[in-house]
């Protein structure tokens, strides 16, 4: 099984193309900041703030990390790694 898909940052549509042999993935860049792992993320979502403090946000760069994606993104935000297993399993 593959875990690591194919990817395609979308500039001008501010989206990301997650491709699987079995599974295609395409998100705004704006959702994956909102869905961000990371431990500081996840505490703001567990107190019902938000996540991200401007309305439009962009991907900046992305590294492979081996089990995933280090994201970062144009409000500063670059702590969260994205399991591959974890961008596969979402349903959007």
């Amino acid at each position: 099984m593959q875990l690591k898909p194919n990817i395609h940052v979308d500039v001008q549509q501010h989206t990301v193309a997650f491709k699987w042999p079995d599974k295609d993935l395409f998100i705004s860049h704006q959702q994956l900041r909102e869905i961000c792992p990371c431990g500081f993320c996840k505490a703001k979502r567990l107190r019902h703030q938000a996540v991200v403090d401007a309305h439009t946000v962009q991907v900046t760069a992305m590294f492979d990390q081996g089990y995933g994606a280090q994201i970062c993104f144009s409000d500063g935000h670059d702590q969260g790694i994205f399991p591959w297993v974890f961008l596969k399993n979402l349903d959007l």
